[in-house]
Protein backbone atom coordinates (compact mmCIF):
# COMPACT_ATOMS: atom_id res chain seq x y z
CA UNK A 1 0.00 0.00 0.00
CA UNK A 2 1.33 3.26 -1.16
CA UNK A 3 2.53 5.46 2.04
CA UNK A 4 3.62 2.36 4.08
CA UNK A 5 6.15 2.87 6.22
CA UNK A 6 8.29 1.35 9.22
CA UNK A 7 9.43 3.24 12.23
CA UNK A 8 11.10 1.94 15.17
CA UNK A 9 9.05 1.76 18.65
CA UNK A 10 9.93 4.55 20.51
CA UNK A 11 10.25 4.18 24.94
CA UNK A 12 7.57 6.51 25.35
CA UNK A 13 3.90 6.57 26.90
CA UNK A 14 2.20 7.09 23.21
CA UNK A 15 3.90 4.27 21.81
CA UNK A 16 2.91 2.10 24.48
CA UNK A 17 -0.64 3.21 25.01
CA UNK A 18 -0.81 2.55 21.54
CA UNK A 19 0.33 -0.98 21.21
CA UNK A 20 -1.39 -1.79 24.53
CA UNK A 21 -4.89 -0.10 22.80
CA UNK A 22 -4.28 -3.11 19.85
CA UNK A 23 -3.84 -5.51 22.29
CA UNK A 24 -7.02 -5.22 23.62
CA UNK A 25 -8.94 -5.07 21.22
CA UNK A 26 -11.02 -8.26 20.91
CA UNK A 27 -10.77 -7.99 16.87
CA UNK A 28 -7.25 -7.93 17.13
CA UNK A 29 -6.53 -10.79 19.97
CA UNK A 30 -8.60 -12.97 17.67
CA UNK A 31 -6.14 -13.30 15.46
CA UNK A 32 -2.69 -12.14 17.49
CA UNK A 33 -2.32 -12.70 21.20
CA UNK A 34 -5.55 -14.16 21.93
CA UNK A 35 -8.67 -12.62 23.31
CA UNK A 36 -7.81 -14.19 26.95
CA UNK A 37 -4.70 -12.65 26.94
CA UNK A 38 -4.65 -8.95 26.44
CA UNK A 39 -2.18 -6.64 27.14
CA UNK A 40 -2.78 -3.91 28.88
CA UNK A 41 -0.58 -0.92 29.19
CA UNK A 42 1.54 -2.32 32.24
CA UNK A 43 2.26 -5.70 30.75
CA UNK A 44 3.47 -4.05 27.39
CA UNK A 45 5.30 -2.34 29.01
CA UNK A 46 6.92 -5.25 31.08
CA UNK A 47 7.55 -7.10 27.51
CA UNK A 48 7.60 -4.45 24.79
CA UNK A 49 10.39 -2.21 26.86
CA UNK A 50 13.15 -4.39 27.22
CA UNK A 51 13.06 -4.55 23.03
CA UNK A 52 12.72 -0.84 22.85
CA UNK A 53 15.90 -0.35 24.59
CA UNK A 54 17.62 -3.15 22.73
CA UNK A 55 18.17 -5.36 25.48
CA UNK A 56 16.96 -8.05 23.58
CA UNK A 57 17.52 -9.48 19.73
CA UNK A 58 13.79 -8.51 18.91
CA UNK A 59 13.58 -5.20 17.31
CA UNK A 60 9.87 -3.93 17.36
CA UNK A 61 8.74 -1.44 15.22
CA UNK A 62 5.61 0.07 14.29
CA UNK A 63 3.70 -0.32 10.89
CA UNK A 64 3.08 3.86 9.59
CA UNK A 65 0.64 4.71 6.64
CA UNK A 66 0.91 8.44 5.93
CA UNK A 67 2.83 8.77 8.94
CA UNK A 68 0.68 7.56 11.28
CA UNK A 69 1.08 4.40 13.25
CA UNK A 70 -1.48 1.12 12.40
CA UNK A 71 0.38 -2.02 13.09
CA UNK A 72 3.44 -3.66 15.03
CA UNK A 73 6.32 -5.37 13.04
CA UNK A 74 9.38 -7.23 15.15
CA UNK A 75 12.08 -8.84 13.64
CA UNK A 76 15.17 -10.70 14.86
CA UNK A 77 17.96 -13.25 14.16
CA UNK A 78 16.46 -17.24 14.43
CA UNK A 79 18.57 -18.28 17.52
CA UNK A 80 18.40 -21.70 17.43
CA UNK A 81 17.43 -23.96 14.57
CA UNK A 82 15.23 -25.87 16.97
CA UNK A 83 13.11 -22.95 17.23
CA UNK A 84 11.43 -23.09 13.57
CA UNK A 85 12.33 -26.87 13.43
CA UNK A 86 14.90 -25.86 10.39
CA UNK A 87 17.92 -27.44 9.73
CA UNK A 88 20.71 -24.31 10.37
CA UNK A 89 20.11 -21.30 11.55
CA UNK A 90 23.00 -19.00 10.63
CA UNK A 91 21.70 -15.89 8.35
CA UNK A 92 18.04 -16.25 8.92
CA UNK A 93 15.59 -14.09 10.13
CA UNK A 94 12.09 -13.72 11.67
CA UNK A 95 9.32 -11.62 11.71
CA UNK A 96 5.96 -11.48 13.35
CA UNK A 97 3.53 -8.85 12.86
CA UNK A 98 0.10 -7.17 13.14
CA UNK A 99 -2.20 -4.62 11.48
CA UNK A 100 -3.54 -2.98 14.60
CA UNK A 101 -6.33 -1.13 12.58
CA UNK A 102 -8.80 -3.52 11.61
CA UNK A 103 -10.36 -0.87 8.75
CA UNK A 104 -7.37 -1.26 7.29
CA UNK A 105 -6.75 -5.66 6.96
CA UNK A 106 -6.82 -6.46 3.60
CA UNK A 107 -5.80 -3.68 2.36
CA UNK A 108 -2.00 -4.54 1.45
CA UNK A 109 -0.74 -2.39 4.32
CA UNK A 110 0.98 -5.87 6.18
CA UNK A 111 2.34 -6.64 2.65
CA UNK A 112 3.82 -3.40 1.53
CA UNK A 113 5.56 -3.44 5.58
CA UNK A 114 6.60 -7.09 5.28
CA UNK A 115 8.37 -6.09 1.91
CA UNK A 116 10.03 -3.36 3.46
CA UNK A 117 11.22 -5.70 6.60
CA UNK A 118 12.75 -8.19 4.22
CA UNK A 119 14.23 -5.70 2.09
CA UNK A 120 16.19 -4.14 5.08
CA UNK A 121 17.20 -7.88 6.25
CA UNK A 122 18.19 -9.17 3.14
CA UNK A 123 20.38 -5.99 1.77
CA UNK A 124 21.42 -4.25 4.68
CA UNK A 125 21.97 -7.47 7.49
CA UNK A 126 22.80 -10.26 5.40
CA UNK A 127 20.12 -12.27 5.91
CA UNK A 128 20.24 -15.47 3.69
CA UNK A 129 16.50 -17.00 4.48
CA UNK A 130 13.36 -15.14 6.60
CA UNK A 131 11.18 -17.12 8.05
CA UNK A 132 7.69 -16.13 9.61
CA UNK A 133 4.97 -19.00 11.21
CA UNK A 134 1.30 -17.69 10.94
CA UNK A 135 -1.66 -20.23 12.47
CA UNK A 136 -2.84 -22.59 9.69
CA UNK A 137 -6.04 -20.54 10.19
CA UNK A 138 -5.21 -17.31 9.39
CA UNK A 139 -5.85 -17.35 6.04
CA UNK A 140 -5.21 -13.57 5.89
CA UNK A 141 -2.02 -13.40 6.88
CA UNK A 142 -0.79 -16.33 4.90
CA UNK A 143 -2.23 -14.55 1.39
CA UNK A 144 0.12 -11.43 3.08
CA UNK A 145 2.93 -12.78 3.23
CA UNK A 146 2.46 -15.22 -0.13
CA UNK A 147 2.30 -11.97 -1.92
CA UNK A 148 5.99 -10.85 -0.04
CA UNK A 149 7.08 -14.28 -1.69
CA UNK A 150 7.13 -16.25 1.32
CA UNK A 151 5.91 -19.95 0.87
CA UNK A 152 5.04 -22.50 2.78
CA UNK A 153 7.30 -25.30 3.80
CA UNK A 154 5.68 -27.41 6.65
CA UNK A 155 3.33 -27.34 9.27
CA UNK A 156 4.66 -27.08 12.92
CA UNK A 157 2.28 -29.27 14.90
CA UNK A 158 1.16 -27.35 18.12
CA UNK A 159 3.25 -24.28 18.10
CA UNK A 160 1.61 -21.92 19.64
CA UNK A 161 -0.68 -21.51 22.69
CA UNK A 162 -3.83 -19.90 21.27
CA UNK A 163 -7.17 -19.27 23.10
CA UNK A 164 -6.55 -22.19 25.27
CA UNK A 165 -5.88 -24.66 22.47
CA UNK A 166 -2.74 -25.51 20.81
CA UNK A 167 -2.58 -24.60 17.23
CA UNK A 168 -0.72 -25.73 14.24
CA UNK A 169 1.42 -23.24 12.20
CA UNK A 170 3.03 -22.86 8.92
CA UNK A 171 6.45 -22.52 8.52
CA UNK A 172 7.10 -20.27 5.89
CA UNK A 173 10.22 -18.78 4.50
CA UNK A 174 11.65 -16.42 2.16
CA UNK A 175 14.87 -17.39 0.65
CA UNK A 176 17.23 -14.82 -1.64
CA UNK A 177 15.37 -11.41 -2.28
CA UNK A 178 14.71 -9.28 -5.40
CA UNK A 179 13.09 -5.59 -4.65
CA UNK A 180 10.10 -6.02 -6.03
Amino acid sequence: AQGTGLRPMRDDDADYLLLSKWLTDERVLEWVMGRDNPYPVDRVIAKYRPRVRGHEAVVPCFIVLDGAPVGYLQYYPVAEASDYALEAAEDTWAFDLFVGEPALWSTGVGSAALRLAASFVFERLGAKRAVIDPRVENQRAIRAYEKVGFTKVKVLPARERHEGALRDCWLMELRGWAAS
